[in-house]
């Protein structure tokens, strides 16, 4: 069973009161990111334990374009 994460209410929307930023998928940690296989199995790991809000943006490197390929 997945933990199960505390809630605020946007709007009409409940949405997770705990993220996962994405930025260090693709950037700023290291000079080349890791294989996509490698990052996936992160991915998959943090959506495995019930995180459903993930934070990303342009600037953090191919983050976003990996979330898609995920």
């Amino acid at each position: 069973m997945y933990p199960q994460f505390p809630t605020r209410k946007i709007d009409n929307i409940q949405i997770p009161a705990i993220g996962w930023g994405a930025m260090g998928l693709s950037a700023f940690y290291f000079l080349v990111a890791a294989p996509d296989e490698e990052r996936f199995k992160l991915t998959d790991a943090v959506y495995e334990q019930g995180c459903t809000f993930w934070d990303t943006a342009d600037m953090y490197g191919d983050s976003e374009d990996l979330l898609g390929a995920w």
